[in-house]
């Protein structure tokens, strides 16, 4: 163990065989395991470089470790966190995060670690804590959630929150072309779309069970193929992102971060995984034996979102 308020050095452990994706193996154990009493301990700073500036976020310090098997590598993050704020339906609500960040470019200077520059490209691994509880990866739309997950009984009709959906042109997967990927919602004889409410004149009541876990045509997030609005597109609860600079955070076409959350005893856990070299232009490659990483942590019951955030400048993870 080895705690740090300047750039630290994150050892990655050797290991032979498959890195567990949850946090809580006891792969992950701090007394059991390869990687027990292997952790570095950072200081996380408030983001005071860019408007709206953070001075006091809730995150101080985090535990970090990590490991490889010669053909993957993970990250394993601890933070303590007395909230777990994993819904986000309602406007008076924000969700817990945490991302890691590398240079795609793995030669030359360090980018910025203001999520990198101009022509200087990084490549960020995002966790939520909403597309963990969503089972991102595994559930689709299915376990999204919604605006009745937070509200009992609500009623449709002519001023409700959800609207009857007719028959739509929301384009389905199997139209997509080759290596796209959208809604895995289907249709029907007819074109029509499956989801959604149903006939209302065959209701025999008014209120609402579950109408708005599918709304087709009338989700232009998901008839578009955005990932945050479809979450059969969702690899994992972790977004893989690039970015070169502030304002230009970008969902990458391919997905390939594996990623899990836990969160016990007043404290998350999270895990970060992917192969060491993939065939993306925009993914970092792990294989000069060593990295920058810079950490970015969200804590929702402190209202943190977008650059409202706990930050590290550039560590070294060595693998």
């Amino acid at each position: 163990m080895t705690m740090t308020a300047g750039a630290a050095t994150i050892k990655a452990v050797k290991v032979k065989g498959a890195i567990p994706v949850d946090p809580g193996n006891l792969f992950w154990s701090e007394r059991y395991g390869p990687t027990a009493l292997k952790h570095v301990i950072i200081d996380m700073d408030p983001q005071m470089i860019t408007n709206p500036m953070w001075p006091n976020p809730q995150t101080k310090y985090v535990f970090v470790k990590a490991a490889t098997n010669g053909k993957e590598i993970a990250v394993h993050l601890t933070w303590l966190d007395p909230t777990r704020n994993d819904i986000m339906v309602r406007s008076q609500q924000y969700k817990d995060q945490a991302a890691i960040m590398f240079p795609v470019n793995q030669s030359g200077e360090e980018p910025p670690f203001t999520m990198g520059g101009e022509g200087e490209r990084v490549n960020i691994w995002q966790w939520k804590a909403t597309w963990d509880k969503e089972g991102a990866g595994s559930s689709g739309n299915v376990g999204m959630q919604d605006v009745e997950d937070q509200y009992d009984n609500m009623v449709m009709g002519s001023g409700s929150y959800y609207i009857y959906e007719p028959n739509g042109k929301l384009q389905m997967s199997s139209e997509l072309k080759s290596g796209q990927s959208g809604s895995k919602d289907s249709r029907g004889k007819g074109g029509v779309h499956n989801g959604g409410v149903a006939d209302i004149s065959k209701r025999g009541s008014m209120v609402d069970f579950g109408m708005g876990k599918n709304e087709g045509v009338f989700n232009p997030g998901r008839a578009t193929h955005n990932m945050l609005s479809d979450a059969s597109m969702r690899r994992s609860p972790v977004e893989d992102l690039n970015a070169e600079g502030f304002s230009t955070l970008t969902t990458q076409a391919t997905q390939n971060v594996d990623g899990a959350g836990n969160w016990s005893n007043s404290k998350w856990s999270v895990v970060f995984k992917r192969a060491m070299k993939t065939k993306d232009a925009n993914d970092t490659q792990f294989s000069g034996g060593k990295t920058p990483m810079a950490i970015a942590i969200w804590n929702g019951q402190n209202k943190e979102r977008n650059g409202q955030k706990a930050v590290t400048q550039w560590q070294t993870l060595q693998y």
